[in-house]
């Protein structure tokens, strides 16, 4: 099992910032380039990671009382992530992204190279969203 975690300050107040993340047709404009996702329904998305041979379907939770997302694969329990949208001080907010990798994959230890592309997956949504939310501000 890993797991992993990111946060980053955004340039907006936190009711902005969920605005752009919990538009589920807007995922694709802040999601890192290796990962393709697109909505194909009311809260379930299609996610292709290409570098991985990843192909698949999941669910996303939008809880806008909480400024949260979470999400997991409909083909295995063995992933879960979240999105955590805070308020901050006057005109900024804080994002926090959550990934656990729980069964038998690359990406479940914390060490070597899946983990590494992980880490910069994280690191590169966080701070695309952080343009998209700067050029929307």
């Amino acid at each position: 099992m890993a797991e992993f975690e990111a946060e980053r300050r955004m340039p907006a107040e936190a009711e902005q910032v969920f605005a752009i993340v919990g538009d589920l047709d807007r995922l694709s404009e802040w999601m890192p380039t290796p990962i393709g996702v697109r909505q194909t329904g009311d809260g379930e998305v299609h996610a292709d990671v290409d570098s991985r041979d990843v192909h698949a379907d999941g669910l996303v939770g939008v809880r806008p009382e909480q400024l949260r997302l979470e999400w997991g694969s409909e083909d295995s329990p063995d992933y879960a992530g979240w999105l955590q949208v805070e308020h901050a001080e006057p005109g900024h907010s804080s994002v926090v992204m959550h990934l656990s990798f729980l069964g038998d994959q690359p990406e479940a230890r914390r060490h070597g190279s899946a983990a590494g592309e992980v880490r910069q997956w994280l690191d590169d949504a966080l701070a695309q969203l952080e343009r998209v939310v700067a050029g929307t501000s």
